[in-house]
């Protein structure tokens, strides 16, 4: 059987007409309709290229059947989480998850404050305290990798934070 994209587009325009009218019973809109047959030849066209189709004209409606019903969830997910029906002042009035510029250039400043305390411990401590609370390492993971002991890594975490709880107070940490 033939299934060149001639071939193909002659069973798809002897039987578009058929087919927009059967995906409009299923959807409802003839504008969506006729995109649903445009993207079911589409993919028809794509598929005949790829592999053999032994039956053109049943894959086509199957193709625009299977896009309908897809179409018709997405519709129904939609109709769930969308509020046509909601007030316009109301919605604005809900709180934005995203920070405010001042609440953005605050953590900006927050974390420049950080990194100057950071700068300020030797660079062993800075390791120490990183690979600890960043990097969550154990105390003894850490004295094993800088070869000090377990109670050396302690006093170093305990002298970082105590540090940097000086400088930046508690409310940044």
């Amino acid at each position: 059987m033939d299934h060149s994209p001639a071939c193909v587009s002659d069973v798809f325009l002897n039987h578009r007409e058929t087919l927009v009218r059967t995906l409009f019973r299923m959807v409802g809109c003839r504008q969506t309709a006729e995109d649903l047959a445009q993207e079911a030849y589409l993919r028809v066209m794509g598929a005949a290229e790829r592999h053999q189709v032994n039956y053109l004209k049943a894959f086509l409606y199957q193709t625009a059947r299977n896009l309908a019903l897809d179409h018709l969830r997405k519709a129904k997910m939609r109709a769930r989480t969308d509020c046509p029906d909601a007030d316009a002042e109301k919605v604005a009035e809900i709180p934005a998850s995203a920070p405010t510029p001042e609440q953005e250039a605050a953590a900006r400043q927050d974390v420049e404050r950080l990194f100057q305390a950071l700068a300020v411990l030797s660079e062993r401590r800075r390791q120490i305290l990183i690979l600890h609370k960043l990097h969550h390492w154990s105390y003894e993971r850490i004295a094993s990798h800088i070869g000090l002991s377990r109670s050396a890594v302690e006093k170093n975490v305990q002298a970082a934070l105590a540090h940097l709880m000086s400088v930046l107070g508690d409310d940044i940490l």
